[in-house]
């Protein structure tokens, strides 16, 4: 080599839901194979490494914008792929794990060049989710509302997008950080699991919502005729049943949602997932296979597709049990994968693009049926999980999930533009 070797990325300090432009290293000797490496470590403690075996030009130059690694843990010429397809442990194989990040705090990520264990150059660069300036966060934690507001510090008035998360309950900022630095509002809200909340998922008061709408009335830089709602997993599920339920919601984004009300997730008789005016709404009960009883039994990881599947089919209650998507008074935006383990998304969503073409639904809406992709919860280039605790997200590799999101997500701040600004 001569000279110091020189590794550029573009951006080194960007929002996390940025891609990398650039990642060029220059100054290697010519025709050489080369190991570019990334490395981080989540909030659960979790060291996480992305990796790449490249072979530099002629010119000693390695550009992973126009190669594609002979080795790795990806596949195709993209600079944010030493983000996107991060695992555990290089060295180990098996299903990838959710990569924790609840918190706002910026994320460094460490890059490296070696040969033959020897480092030749390192950077770090950092993924920020809430800028230093310009985004306020105010936690909320009153009248039966829990959550944190995230907006910009001009005076507005901005939209508001109510952001719901799934069954691991409480309420997640990362992502409504991410949307108040694109110019909205966002409301990271519980409905259970944190503060004054119910601890379990089952018979939770749709009336959450209308506090949550009560206490945004109060703030004069948000303008409460342009409320959306967006959630995922069983979060889109609640965004769904919202949207049908209250006609002030004028737009409802679901990521891996359901078109039907399901049973709550405790243990014992089966309970609808919500109430309203303390009755509950009508559901459709899963039916678990013996095999899968087994499984949870025993600790095993399980996919609960069939038992929802099952259900379903099992059901008298499916017209009284399907949310009436054709009530929401407003577009929508769907996100399914077709090869969710979790439960049929993508059936799910192809009902719910049905209803609204029968129905002659007087908004539009956008569906992205993502092919191959497994249960997408995840957060924008970063790795898809293939597991949860003993949830099975996907059959397959996660890489098909991790790039479904990252053209999703931007999809996602693009509709809620049309729809808003």
């Amino acid at each position: 080599m001569s000279g110091k070797c020189i590794i550029d990325i573009q951006p080194k300090e960007s929002l996390a839901d940025q891609a990398l432009t650039t990642l060029r290293i220059s100054n290697l000797t010519p025709n050489g194979e080369f190991t570019i490496r990334a490395k981080t470590e989540d909030e659960a403690g979790v060291s996480w490494v992305s990796r790449g075996v490249f072979k530099s030009d002629e010119t000693g130059v390695i550009d992973l914008s126009a190669q594609i690694p002979l080795s790795g843990t990806f596949t195709i010429s993209d600079p944010s792929a030493i983000l996107w397809s991060m695992h555990p442990d290089e060295e180990v194989a098996g299903p990838v794990p959710k990569f924790e990040k609840k918190s706002v705090s910026p994320l460094s990520i460490e890059v490296s060049i070696s040969r033959d264990k020897e480092v030749f150059a390192q950077t770090t660069i950092e993924r920020v989710f809430s800028p230093t300036t310009g985004i306020v966060r105010e936690p909320v934690d009153q009248g039966g509302v829990v959550g944190t507001l995230f907006y910009p510090e001009n005076k507005g008035p901005h939209p508001v997008v109510i952001c719901l998360s799934g069954s691991g309950g409480g309420y997640d900022e990362t992502r409504a950080s991410l949307l108040a630095a694109h110019g909205y509002a966002a409301f990271a809200v519980a409905y259970f699991g944190a503060g004054s909340l119910p601890d379990e998922l089952s018979e939770i008061p749709v009336e959450f919502f209308e506090r949550a709408v009560l206490l945004l009335d109060e703030y004069d830089f948000i303008d409460s005729d342009k409320i959306a709602v967006y959630g995922y997993s069983k979060g889109a599920e609640l965004a769904l049943l919202l949207g049908s339920l209250y006609p002030h919601i004028k737009s409802v984004a679901a990521f891996s949602g359901s078109s039907f009300v399901w049973q709550g997730l405790k243990f014992g008789s089966p309970k609808s997932s919500w109430t309203k005016d303390k009755k509950e709404i009508a559901y459709l009960p899963m039916k678990v296979p013996f095999l899968t009883i087994l499984k949870l039994i025993f600790g095993k990881k399980v996919a609960f597709l069939e038992s929802y599947e099952r259900g379903m089919q099992a059901s008298k209650m499916s017209e009284e049990a399907r949310i009436c998507v054709e009530k929401i008074n407003g577009p929508l935006f769907l996100v399914a994968g077709t090869d969710d383990q979790v439960w049929p998304a993508a059936n799910f969503a192809d009902m719910i693009a049905e209803r609204l073409k029968h129905s002659e639904h007087q908004y539009f809406y956008q569906y992205f049926k993502e092919e191959g992709a497994g249960h997408l919860v995840g957060l924008p280039y970063f790795p898809s999980a293939e597991v949860y605790k003993n949830l099975v997200f996907t059959s397959g590799n996660n890489d098909l999930s991790s790039l479904a999101m990252i053209k999703t997500w931007d999809a996602m701040i693009k509709f809620f533009d049309k729809c808003f600004k």
